[in-house]
C-alpha cells in the first residue's frame, strides 16, 4: 500500500506515511527503504537533521517536506496533498500547545462555621482520592433539602486542598434556585474564564472541548453545587483522571453513576450524637446539662443541620426544654405528626419566624416577592418602603437569626426562600402589590442612575438620585441576573411599559459585559410584552435588542433577521431617526459577513435618514462606519472624506470620545495614503483623549495604527513592538476581532524581518480566532500570511494553496486585497 498524505493528522501520522514513502521509493533497488544518508544528500540537508525529522523529534519544515516529497516521489502533483498534510499537523500542534493563562483559582466559599460530624462521609471521600488509575471520580451527594450537602462539599474541599495544587473551582448550578438552572453552555463559559481562557467559543460542544483541554493534566477540584440533572452536569465533567468532581443535588443523579461510573454518596440526616455535637458547638455546654431536652430538640429539627442552626440561635437565651415545647406546639398547629423531615423543618421555620421582631418578620415575608437570587439593602428598603438605615437593621436581624446569609449582598437557603414566598403569597394584595411596584421602580431608578454614571455618553434626560451607589459598574454587574427577572416580574404584573423601559436601560451594560444570553431572555420578555400591549415602538426596540444580542453571540444571520424586522417597524411608524440607527447596525453586521456592497448601500441610506431627522451625532457615527467599510473595499479617498466629515461633526458637538474615534480613523487612512506626519499627529491627539476618558479600547486602536505607520515607513522592527503591545491590550479588553487583526499584523511584520516560525504561529492564531468567530476578512488575511511564510521558506506549493484560499475569500467579499493577491499568484 502506498503512502497516503490524506491520512495525516498528527506528527506521528506524518512520520508513518513518510516511512512508507521511503519504502516505496526504494522498490527495485534491493533495499527496504531509501537510506537517511542518501535522502540527506538528495535534499541537501545534514543527515542528523533529517533523522530528527523522520523520527518525529522535530516537525519537518514545510519547505523541507516539499523537497523530501520530490526526492522520494518525483511527482510534483502530489506536493499539494503533502502540503495539506503538513498544514493539518501544524494546526493540530498549534491547537494542542495552546494553554490558558496560568491561573490557580481558589473559588471555594468560606468553610462552614462549627462544622460537625459527617466523619464516615469525609472518610469515604478521602478513600476515593486514593483510588489508582481512576478515570473521572465523581461523588454525587444526594439528600433531603437542608441536610448539609453544600456544607459537606465545601468543608471537605477545604480539608483536601493539598491534593489539588492547581486549584479549586466552585459553581452553583442553581438547579433548585430562582428561575431556570444554569445552562451547561453558560456554566462552561464561567469555568473557562475562571481558568484564564480568553478566547471562549460560542457552542456547548466547543466550550466543552476547550474546558477539557484546559483541565488536562491538572490536579483540580471541581464542586458543582445544586445540580438539577445528570444532563446539566455531564458536559462539565473533566476528562482527566487527575481532577476530582463533587456534585451536590437533591436528585440521586443515577445517570452519572450508570454512564460515567460516578460514586454515589447518599447523605442522610445527622445521627443523633452528631446532631447533639453540632448543638453543643453552637450553643455551648448547656447541651450537656439539658441532654434529654437537647435530644428532643434535635429530633424535632429532624436532625437537619439547617434547622439545628436556626433553632440554636433562638435557644441562646431560652431553656432548651422550653424551645422543644414551642416546636412541638408548632407541629400541632401544622396538623402534622408524620415525622417527615420537610414538615418538621417547616415547623422550625414557622416558630423561628414567630420569634422575630415584627419589623424583621415583615422583611422576611416581603422578601418572598423578590424574583432574584440575592439582594442588597437598597432593594430591601424599596420593598419595605423605608429608609436604608431601617432596612439595614432588619437585614441584620435576619442574618443573626440564620434566616439570611451574606454581607453586602444577601441570599436565603432555597428552603427558606420557598417559605418566604409562601408567606408573601398569603399576605393581602393591599400589602404585596405596592411592595412589588416599589421594587420594580427601585430597579428602574437604580439602573438608570448607574447607567448614567457608567455610560454618560448614551444617557439622555434626568438622572435619579442614588447616593448609595458608590460603585455603579460593580452594582450593574452584580444585578445582571436579577434585572432579567425583574423585567419578567414587571411584565407579569401588567406593567409592560415599565418592563420595556427597564429592559432598554439594562441592555447596554449586559451587552458591554458579554451577557448576551441574559439580553436575549430580557428582550424576548420585552417583545412579548410589547405585542401583548400593541406597542409597535416597544416591539421595534425589543427586536433591535435581540438583533444586537444575536450578533454578539456570533449569530449574524439571525441578527440580520431581527434587525430588519425592527427597521421595517420604525419605517411603518415614521421614525426615520430610529430606522437609521437600526440600519446602521444592519450595515455593520453585513460588513462583518463580508457583504461590503450591501453594507455600503445600507450605511448610506442610514446617513441620509439621520440627516433628514437632524440627528447629527448619529450621522457622524454612521459616517465612521461607512468610512471603515469603504477602506476595506480599497476606496481610500471616499473613506477619508467620510472620516473627516465625522471628525468635524464631533468637534462641533463637543463629543470628546467621538473626536478621538474619528481622529484615529482619519489617521489610519492618511497613513495608507502616505501622509505619515499628519497621521502620527492625529494619533497622538487621539491617544491623549482616550487616556483622559479612560478608554482602554481606544488606546489599543491607536497603538495598533502607530504600528501601521511604522510598517508604511519600512520600520518593521518598531512595528512588531507596537503590534505586540496592542495585542496585550486587546487581550485585556477582550476584543476577539481586534486580536485576530493584530495577530495578522504581527505575522506579516515578523515574516518581513525573517522570523518565519513566529510569523507562522501568529497567523495560525489569527486563523483559529477568525474561523471560530466568523471574521471572514481576517481569516483571508491569515491565509495570505501563511502563504507568504511558506513562500519565504521555499514551500511554493503550500504558498499557492494558502493564497488560493485567501483569494476565494477576498473575491467573495469584493475587497481590494483580491487584485493584489491575484497578481502575486500569477507571478508565482
Amino acid at each position: 500500500m502506498g503512502a497516503d498524505p490524506t491520512r495525516v493528522r498528527t506528527r506521528a501520522d506524518l512520520v508513518r506515511e513518510l516511512e512508507v514513502l521511503r519504502g516505496n521509493a526504494a522498490r527495485g533497488s534491493g533495499r527496504t527503504r531509501v537510506s537517511l544518508a542518501e535522502l540527506a544528500k538528495r535534499i541537501e540537508v545534514p543527515r542528523s537533521t533529517v533523522h530528527t525529522y523522520l523520527t518525529g523529534q522535530t516537525l519537518v519544515p514545510a519547505e523541507v517536506l516539499d523537497r523530501i516529497v520530490i526526492a522520494l516521489d518525483g511527482d510534483h502533483g502530489s506536493q499539494a496533498r503533502w502540503a495539506d498534510a503538513w498544514d493539518r499537523v501544524a494546526a493540530h500542534e498549534h491547537t494542542t500547545k495552546q494553554a490558558p493563562v496560568a491561573v490557580v483559582p481558589r473559588q471555594l466559599p468560606a468553610d462552614v462555621p462549627a462544622f460537625t460530624g459527617r466523619v464516615a462521609e469525609i472518610e469515604a471521600l478521602d478513600r476515593l482520592l486514593e483510588q489508582p488509575n481512576r478515570t473521572v471520580v465523581l461523588s454525587a451527594i444526594a439528600g433531603t433539602p437542608g441536610v448539609g450537602k453544600t456544607a459537606l462539599a465545601i468543608h471537605w474541599g477545604h480539608r483536601a486542598a493539598r491534593w489539588f495544587p492547581d486549584g479549586q473551582l466552585y459553581l452553583n448550578l442553581r438547579g433548585y434556585d430562582v428561575g431556570a438552572p444554569v445552562p451547561a453552555a453558560d456554566a462552561a463559559l464561567t469555568l473557562l474564564r475562571a481558568l484564564g481562557v480568553q478566547d471562549v467559543p460560542h457552542g456547548l460542544d466547543d466550550r466543552v472541548g476547550s474546558l477539557r483541554s484546559a483541565l488536562a493534566g491538572k490536579r483540580m477540584l471541581l464542586v458543582f453545587d445544586n445540580a438539577d440533572s445528570a444532563e446539566q452536569v455531564r458536559p462539565l465533567l473533566p476528562g482527566t483522571p487527575s481532577c476530582f468532581a463533587v456534585v451536590t443535588s437533591r436528585d440521586a443523579l443515577t445517570g452519572l453513576s450508570v454512564v460515567e461510573g460516578a460514586h454515589r454518596l447518599d447523605l442522610d440526616v445527622l445521627p443523633l450524637d452528631e446532631a447533639l455535637r453540632l448543638l453543643g458547638e453552637l450553643i455551648g455546654e448547656r447541651v450537656e446539662y439539658e441532654r434529654e431536652a437537647a435530644a428532643d430538640l434535635a429530633e424535632l429539627c429532624a436532625r437537619l443541620p439547617l434547622a439545628l442552626r436556626i433553632v440554636a440561635e433562638l435557644a441562646r437565651w431560652t431553656p432548651l426544654h422550653e424551645v422543644a415545647a414551642h416546636l412541638r406546639s408548632e407541629r400541632l398547629d401544622l396538623l402534622d405528626s408524620s415525622g417527615d423531615p420537610r414538615s418538621m423543618v417547616r415547623a422550625v421555620f414557622l416558630w423561628s419566624y414567630r420569634q422575630l421582631r415584627p419589623e424583621a418578620a415583615e422583611l422576611f415575608r416581603l422578601l418572598g416577592l423578590h424574583p432574584g437570587r440575592d439582594f442588597d439593602v437598597p432593594a430591601a428598603a424599596a420593598i419595605l418602603g423605608t429608609g436604608l438605615a431601617d432596612a439595614a437593621l432588619r437585614v441584620d436581624l435576619l442574618v443573626r437569626a440564620n434566616l439570611l446569609q451574606g454581607g453586602g449582598r444577601y441570599e436565603m437557603h432555597d428552603l427558606l426562600r420557598d417559605y418566604s414566598r409562601e408567606l408573601a403569597a398569603s399576605a393581602p394584595d393591599a400589602v404585596t402589590s405596592p411592595a412589588v411596584v416599589r421594587l420594580i421602580d427601585h430597579y428602574v431608578e437604580a439602573q438608570t442612575a448607574a447607567f448614567a454614571r457608567v455610560y454618560p455618553q448614551f444617557h439622555q434626560g434626568d438622572v435619579p438620585d442614588a447616593g448609595w451607589l458608590t460603585d455603579p459598574r460593580a452594582w450593574l454587574t452584580a444585578e445582571a441576573d436579577n434585572v432579567v427577572e425583574v423585567v419578567r416580574l414587571a411584565a407579569g404584573v401588567g406593567l409592560g411599559a415599565t418592563a420595556r423601559r427597564l429592559a432598554g436601560v439594562a441592555k447596554r451594560h449586559l451587552e458591554t459585559t458579554s451577557c448576551a444570553a441574559q439580553v436575549m431572555r430580557m428582550q424576548r420578555t420585552a417583545l412579548s410584552s410589547a405585542r401583548t400591549d400593541g406597542d409597535l415602538v416597544g416591539e421595534a426596540e425589543a427586536l433591535r435588542g435581540l438583533g444586537v444580542a444575536a450578533e454578539a453571540m456570533g449569530a449574524q444571520i439571525e441578527a440580520l433577521d431581527w434587525l430588519r424586522r425592527s427597521a421595517d417597524i420604525w419605517q411603518l411608524v415614521g421614525d426615520s431617526g430610529q430606522q437609521a440607527a437600526v440600519l446602521n447596525s444592519i450595515g455593520i453586521t453585513l460588513g462583518e459577513l463580508g457583504r461590503f456592497d450591501e453594507s455600503v448601500a445600507t450605511l448610506e441610506r442610514s446617513i441620509a435618514l439621520s440627516e433628514d431627522a437632524g440627528k447629527l451625532h448619529n450621522v457622524a457615527i454612521n459616517r465612521m462606519n461607512l468610512g471603515a467599510t469603504l477602506e476595506k473595499r480599497g476606496e481610500l479617498g471616499r473613506s477619508l472624506a467620510n472620516h473627516r466629515e465625522a471628525l468635524r461633526t464631533f468637534r462641533t458637538l463637543g463629543d470628546r470620545l467621538g473626536v478621538a474615534h474619528a481622529s484615529t480613523n482619519v489617521a489610519n487612512v492618511l497613513n495608507q495614503l502616505g501622509e505619515h506626519g499628519e497621521a502620527v499627529a492625529l494619533l497622538g491627539e487621539a491617544l491623549t483623549g482616550y487616556r483622559e476618558l479612560g478608554s482602554r479600547v481606544g488606546e489599543t486602536f491607536v497603538v495598533k495604527f502607530l504600528g501601521s505607520v511604522h510598517v508604511a515607513k519600512g520600520e518593521d522592527g518598531l512595528a512588531t513592538e507596537r503590534y505586540e503591545e496592542a495585542l496585550v491590550m486587546a487581550t485585556e479588553v477582550g476584543d476577539l476581532n481586534l486580536r485576530a487583526e493584530l495577530l495578522n499584523h504581527l505575522g506579516f511584520a515578523r515574516c518581513r524581518t525573517g522570523h518565519h516560525a513566529a510569523a507562522r504561529e501568529a497567523h495560525h492564531d489569527a486563523l483559529a480566532l477568525a474561523s471560530e468567530h466568523g471574521h471572514r476578512l481576517e481569516e483571508a488575511r491569515a491565509r495570505e500570511g501563511l502563504g507568504g511564510v511558506a513562500l519565504a521558506t521555499g514551500a511554493c506549493e503550500s504558498a499557492k494553496r494558502h493564497w488560493r484560499k485567501a483569494l476565494e475569500r477576498y473575491e467573495s467579499m469584493g475587497v481590494a486585497q483580491g487584485e493584489r493577491l491575484r497578481a502575486a499568484l500569477a507571478e508565482l
